[in-house]
């Protein structure tokens, strides 16, 4: 049970919702559901949003330890 607390202590959720969100975006992107809110005038347009949104919830990941 403490070890548990310690490591609860040690997270940023902040920064691990915001990687999570990212994620998510991405995924959702890749899967076409961003379509429906977002028209993207090219493929390759969409392809660069899905990538920085990926890319932005992995730098994430490595901030969340405080």
């Amino acid at each position: 049970m403490m070890i548990i607390k310690v490591m609860l202590k040690k997270i940023d959720f902040k920064v691990l919702v915001v990687a999570l969100g990212a994620l998510g975006l991405g995924l959702l992107t890749m899967a076409g559901v961003v379509q429906n809110f977002i028209h993207f005038a090219d493929p390759l347009n969409e392809m660069a949003f899905a990538f920085m949104a990926m890319f932005g919830g992995i730098v994430s990941l490595f901030g969340i330890k405080k």
